[in-house]
């Protein structure tokens, strides 16, 4: 006969491949699933859930292929493979309180040897496996809260056990059959969601009579909360050399009560610990506690011991007191411990019984820099509520960053909204609890990953920018555009933009970078295309101080041309972002770095003149030419500040066979950023550039040359 175990292999195995767009073997592996269903009504009408399981099957494979599976619900399923060797399929609920867990999906006829290797990861060689027939399933609560650790090191989920059945929570129901079979299935919340480990009957020995396993010191016989161990340990990842977790998390694991944990500061426990103490004695919630490092000598005085978690027994009002419950049991340690003093605690746990879901996203992370690239979510908070921010298995050297800001809109940069809160842990999970209001959440980490966001309360709703449009702009500076501040003469090197508006708009714009990082944004009289020349204060629309790694303004700009300069204060090199938001269309279009089609630069020192001919020769008809003029103290260094001196300068154009003028300019101006000479030359012939100081004097004059067409330099 079929069973269905083999059902429900075919029916998981539809859904991993809905998730990864696979809609005709997803069919194909369902109706395996219906024909075996169509097996045993034939075989026994009478066989329990079948209608059930029926009814569920075929309304399934009506909806495959008919709408598309969203991201996060493709996430829930792809989630299930931790490693190419083992799948943790979400429990199925196919109603009538019937799930995927329970015992009349695993054949307990056959044989089953569990092919994963993570349990094979024993911490002795002659540590050996042996099946073990579990008959005993006592679930009595003297011999539950008897169980103890011995040589594993796994005091947050012997505590956590402990602690979940202190609050009376039924956790033997997370694991069948309640029978004597080589293959069980355990209910455990990780990877968003509540998902079964299958593991085979096998428990680990050791020939000195000590243990690997949690155990009952009043009933030696009960080993229904190994197995959960064991389901436990596999999917840490490390089997039976387990280097431990933390008793929040690892109850979060076995219950999926909520997990916070809370710094002891100053070896003093939290105000609100009566007010948990009374939620506790309600089942609301778990409690336990954690020490910090201690050497050897000071745990054997304190009958504590180093880094190690225990649930709390008792409190005591009066002189905020506790009486914690030791997970390890032998001769040397006290099974119960009086704590009045928490200086060499350093953390509270606490579990919260969860209300319903109200909404949840699986997200894929990749490490992308700035905050507009990071995963962001809008919610809408009627009460107080939690969230819960959880990092996908396997367990990896990780850190999470968290910050709420009080606004419905998407955030383009850290400054642009009020921060409710921020929250950066290296904690696989992170509680944290909201009040009633309109929040954008901001996730980052520094390792890409898959991440669920769950909220307990509050809605999710559609995010968006402050404005309809957006745009991107990246750009970099390098050796010929780290142009520096604005107190540079080579700040106008700096890449420039042209920003049109044709109609009053709003914009916000914000920028990204690395080192101390700046724009300024002016209303240009210039044509497109023309790069500005001058800092001109009188048009410019903004101002603000160079800052680390990010900028963010906001406009009301009238029609017109805009040039907008970013700039990195100390010349540095490197890789920028500008964003632009606005409520009407905005065209923004980097102008071209050099003066002309063809360019050429040279230099000559004054040597205590004050005049010098620069001669050059054009080589077609209507060139276009420019020229920028810089005056240099010394040839150490390419730029000038605005606070050195500087003589003013003036240069004319002369045609050099007649002696003719074709520009002449009479003022002298010490611009720092260059005087410039622009000119249209219509016969192919040779020219001067007059260059002339105020004053005679020193230093060095270099002269940039920008063309439509090649220009020849002449010697002087």
């Amino acid at each position: 006969m079929m069973n269905l175990e083999q059902y429900l292999y075919h029916l998981e195995r539809s859904h991993l491949y809905v998730s990864v767009d696979d809609t005709k073997q997803a069919k194909k592996e369902c109706l395996e699933a219906v024909k075996i269903l169509n097996t045993i009504a034939k075989e026994s009408k009478d066989f329990p859930h079948l209608k059930t399981l029926s009814q569920f099957t075929i309304n399934y494979y009506d909806t495959i292929g008919k709408e598309p599976k969203s991201v996060s619900d493709k996430l829930t399923w792809i989630s299930s493979k931790i490693t190419p060797d083992n799948f943790f399929p979400p429990i199925i609920d196919f109603d009538s309180g019937v799930n995927s867990n329970h015992g009349m999906f695993v054949d307990t006829s056959s044989a089953f040897d569990d092919p994963d290797k993570v349990l094979r990861q024993l911490p002795k060689e002659e540590t050996e496996y042996e099946p073990r027939d579990v008959l005993n399933w006592n679930n009595n609560l003297n011999d539950l809260t008897n169980l103890y650790q011995d040589i594993l090191p796994n005091c947050s989920f012997v505590s956590s056990f402990l602690a979940i059945v202190d609050n009376n929570i039924p956790i033997i129901e997370i694991i069948s059959p309640h029978a004597k079979s080589s293959k069980y299935k355990v209910i455990l919340r990780f990877n968003g969601t509540a998902r079964s480990v299958t593991i085979d009957s096998r428990l680990p020995t050791l020939p000195n009579k000590r243990n690997l396993i949690i155990k009952s010191s009043t009933d030696p016989d009960l080993y229904w909360p190994a197995l959960i161990e064991k389901a436990y340990l596999k999917i840490m990842g490390k089997g039976y050399v387990f280097s431990g977790s933390n008793m929040a998390n690892d109850a979060y694991l076995l219950s999926g009560w909520l997990p916070q944990i809370i710094k002891i500061v100053n070896g003093k426990l939290p105000n609100s610990i009566a007010e948990l103490w009374e939620l506790k004695s309600q089942g609301k919630v778990i409690l336990g506690i954690g020490t910090g490092s201690l050497s050897k000598k000071l745990s054997s005085q304190l009958h504590l011991i180093t880094e190690h978690d225990y649930m709390i027994e008792k409190y005591n009002k009066e002189d905020r007191s506790i009486v914690v419950k030791n997970p390890w049991l032998d001769q040397k340690t006290q099974r119960l411990i009086n704590i009045k003093d928490f200086t060499y605690f350093r953390f509270l746990y606490v579990n919260w019984k969860p209300e319903a879901i109200t909404c949840q996203q699986n997200f894929l992370y990749d490490v992308k820099p700035y905050s507009f690239n990071q995963p962001q979510f809008t919610i809408t908070n009627i009460e107080e509520s939690w969230l819960l921010l959880e990092r996908h298995l396997p367990e990896a050297q990780q850190w999470m960053d968290i910050n709420i800001f009080d606004t419905e809109h998407k955030v383009i940069s850290p400054t642009q909204y009020p921060k409710h809160l921020s929250v950066e842990t290296n904690n696989r999970l992170q509680l944290v609890k909201l009040k009633p209001g309109i929040f954008t959440i901001v996730i980052s980490s520094n390792k890409p990953g898959k991440f669920t966001l769950t909220s307990f309360g509050g809605k999710f709703t559609k995010l968006k920018y402050k404005h309809q449009h957006f745009e991107t702009v990246d750009g970099d500076w390098n050796c010929q555009t780290n142009g520096g501040n604005w107190a540079m003469s080579t700040y106008i090197d700096n890449p420039q933009y042209d920003v049109v508006v044709t109609e009053p708009t709003d914009l916000v714009v914000g920028m990204y970078g690395t080192g101390q990082i700046n724009f300024h944004v002016f209303h240009s009289d210039k044509k497109l295309g023309q790069r500005l020349r001058k800092f001109d204060k009188t048009k410019l629309e903004n101002y603000q101080n160079y800052n680390l790694s990010f900028q963010l303004q906001k406009y009301r700009l009238s029609p017109g041309i805009y040039k907008l300069v970013a700039s990195e204060y100390e010349r540095g090199q490197g890789d920028f972002q500008l964003v632009f938001n606005s409520n009407n269309p905005v065209a923004v279009t980097k102008i071209p770095q050099s003066l002309g089609l063809f360019t050429s630069k040279t230099s000559y020192n004054w040597e205590n003149t004050n005049r010098y001919k620069f001669y050059f020769e054009t080589t077609n008809y209507n060139s276009q030419i420019s020229f920028r003029i810089n005056y240099f103290s010394d040839d150490s260094q390419d730029y000038e500040l605005q606070n050195n001196y500087r003589p003013a300068i003036r240069a004319s154009i002369f045609h050099s066979r007649t002696k003719q003028p074709i520009q002449i300019n009479e003022d002298f101006d010490d611009c720092l950023y260059g005087i410039y000479v622009d000119e249209l030359l219509h016969e192919p012939d040779e020219y001067i550039l007059l260059i002339e100081r105020f004053e005679i004097g020193y230093g060095r004059c270099s002269v940039e040359i920008g063309c439509n067409y090649k220009v020849l330099v002449k010697a002087g």
